[in-house]
């Protein structure tokens, strides 16, 4: 349960994310476990540097790789924590073993208590 204008805000932002700093394809996962959903968004790109996986959530920072600073506002990954946090949950950069790097949101599932 949420708020769906808030949850269409944080895979859009997601999605947006993937498609403007990874590399095809953009893939959706849907699971969970534990009492908890989960929403993977991933893609083929190399994904955050270690020393930016908190930093990234942080409103106006913009990663760099290669020396490079990404395009954006910096707000996108900021929005989503907040989003996902709102409706008690969080997201976190992460990389498969299969190479692919995204984003996982856990929310609590519904029913859960």
């Amino acid at each position: 349960m949420g708020d769906p204008r808030l949850m269409r805000r944080l895979l859009r932002n997601l999605i947006e994310n993937a498609i403007n700093h990874g590399l095809p394809p953009v893939e959706i996962e849907l699971g969970g476990a534990a009492g908890r959903a989960e929403l993977a968004v991933l893609d083929h790109g190399p994904g955050v540097r270690d020393a930016d996986r908190e930093r990234i959530f942080e409103p106006f920072f913009r990663a760099t790789s290669a020396g490079v600073k990404h395009a954006g506002t910096g707000l996108g990954l900021a929005l989503v924590r907040q989003i996902a946090r709102r409706h008690g949950g969080d997201v976190a950069a992460i990389r498969k073993d299969d190479g692919r790097a995204g984003f996982l949101v856990t929310l609590p599932a519904l029913g859960a208590s």
